[in-house]
């Protein structure tokens, strides 16, 4: 008997799962398409790729230089008296520390302008998702971008629907 009643609970439990399951309406979007195809991320990405070409030919300026450095040093070092070796050992190690400084504070300068440029891009994205949603009354939206989704059909990808309803909202 409590076989039987167990088995009928585990039952009835499935079968409301699988109908409530039944009226979740799930969508898929991929955000890394929305936010390339927009003209404002369009133009962000072009303004931090520009930031980042002078930080890389400044960082290639440097390392000429440093090389240049060492090359010189190589060819006196036999020449050089001690002081004068430990002297340009030490202005080649802070060459390269200089070096080292550089690149490291302007990569966080660049992310933290791609975070600035691309935080309200975002948030305008998940408000058209939002928007969205509510409008054909979806209970989950998945983000194919994150990489969570393992298996969608193409009748539940919104993320033209969202991409169109951006562009017309900013024009």
């Amino acid at each position: 008997m409590k076989r039987l009643f167990f088995v009928a609970s585990i039952l009835t439990v499935a079968a409301a799962t699988f109908l409530s399951a039944q009226n979740y309406k799930i969508a898929v979007v991929n955000t890394e398409i929305i936010i390339k195809e927009l003209p404002e991320a369009q133009q962000a990405s072009k303004s931090i790729d520009e930031a980042a070409q002078k930080i890389r030919d400044t960082l290639a300026m440097m390392q000429k230089e440093f090389e240049a450095r060492i090359a010189s040093y190589r060819k006196q070092e036999a020449m050089m008296t001690s002081d004068a070796r430990a002297k340009e050992e030490d202005a080649i190690n802070g060459l390269r520390t200089r070096y080292l400084q550089y690149q490291e504070v302007k990569t966080a300068e660049v992310q933290s302008m791609r975070e600035s440029f691309l935080k309200p891009i975002r948030e305008n994205v998940q408000s058209a998702i939002d928007a969205i949603a509510r409008e054909e009354k979806l209970n989950l939206v998945l983000d194919k971008a994150a990489g969570i989704v393992l298996y969608s059909e193409d009748k539940a990808d919104i993320t033209y629907k969202v991409l169109d309803k951006m562009k017309r909202g900013s024009k």
